[in-house]
């Protein structure tokens, strides 16, 4: 909560992909292979499908994505000749799956056999992906099929993934509610109409109910001390209040009350009405970075097993 709150109360410069948290953007895995490949070869999978995901404008900083790209080989024959020195041969399927890099689901599937030689397995499978185009007619199928297929699945399932949202948020559980709403991407048609009301209503009720918290700690400190240092005692509380909850009112009245206490609570006086103005500003800003940071906090306390294996971002 405490980050949220620094989200919103503080204002900053948002980058493209900060702004647009759920537009349809896509990291690399790491690769999935049956034979254990060196850190060189991971590497090398990686800037490969990163360029490409560039090249078609679906690419994203890793770890700022819900979705991944998650590349596999699966060696299908090798053989090591009997020359000097020796050589491997290798045949081998490397595929790259769209998939929800949370809840496991798959959108559309890219494969191609691959058939290389090598000094070992591993030099014999660096050499086969490095082989390899992205830049050819299937590829390009492939993302722009992809990029549809995930549009009109949330679009389809946005009713039943709202209600899922709803049903959590209706527990208070309203980090999960906002991770479940991070599913859907900002493409979908009618996201603005259907989603980001919730995103904001969820947010508000959040923030309305850490800012009682945040009055009631500063009223008993206040009861607790009435005087010089439990009026320092009450701005230092204070300044977590988050700008425009319910209870902002209630405290500034609060404030005059006691402020000739105190001068600093003169100054959180004056600052609060600051952060409440640049809050008024920047708050379609700040409301979907708040978003974005409670969705992939509560992701990342979250298992994510997919097919029997965790997909690994970078």
């Amino acid at each position: 909560m405490r980050q949220l709150i620094k989200i919103l109360t503080t204002i900053v410069i948002l980058s493209p992909i900060d702004v647009i948290a759920q537009q349809l953007n896509v990291a690399p895995a790491h690769l999935v292979c049956d034979y254990k490949v060196p850190e060189k070869v991971d590497n090398q999978v990686k800037n490969k499908i990163q360029k490409a995901l560039a090249k078609y404008g679906i690419s994203a900083v890793p770890g700022a994505s819900r979705f991944a790209m998650v590349p596999t080989v699966s060696i299908n024959n090798e053989q090591t000749t009997a020359t000097v020195p020796p050589y491997c041969d290798m045949d081998f399927d490397f595929s790259i799956a769209l998939q929800d890099a949370f809840s496991g689901k798959v959108f559309a599937t890219y494969s191609i056999e691959v058939t290389s030689r090598g000094t070992n397995k591993s030099n014999a499978i660096s050499k086969g992906i490095s082989a390899l185009k992205m830049n050819d007619p299937s590829f390009i199928s492939f993302c722009d099929e992809a990029r549809v297929k995930v549009i009109d699945y949330y679009e389809t399932n946005m009713s039943a993934i709202i209600a899922r949202a709803n049903a959590a948020a209706s527990a208070r559980n309203f980090d999960e509610a906002l991770y479940i709403l991070s599913e859907i991407p900002e493409e979908c048609p009618s996201f603005n109409q259907r989603v980001m009301p919730l995103v904001q209503s969820y947010l508000k009720t959040q923030l309305d109910l850490y800012g009682e918290q945040v009055l009631a700690r500063a009223k008993a400190a206040w009861a607790a001390s009435p005087n010089y240092e439990g009026a320092a005692k009450v701005a230092e509380i204070l300044a977590d209040m988050p700008p425009s909850c319910s209870s902002s009112a209630a405290a500034a009245q609060f404030v005059k009350s006691i402020e000739t206490k105190c001068d600093a609570l003169q100054q959180w006086e004056m600052k609060f009405a600051e952060k409440e103005l640049d809050y008024a500003h920047n708050e379609r800003k700040a409301e979907i970075a708040a978003w974005q940071a409670i969705a992939t906090a509560y992701a990342k306390s979250q298992p994510r097993v997919i097919n029997n294996y965790v997909v690994h971002l970078w």
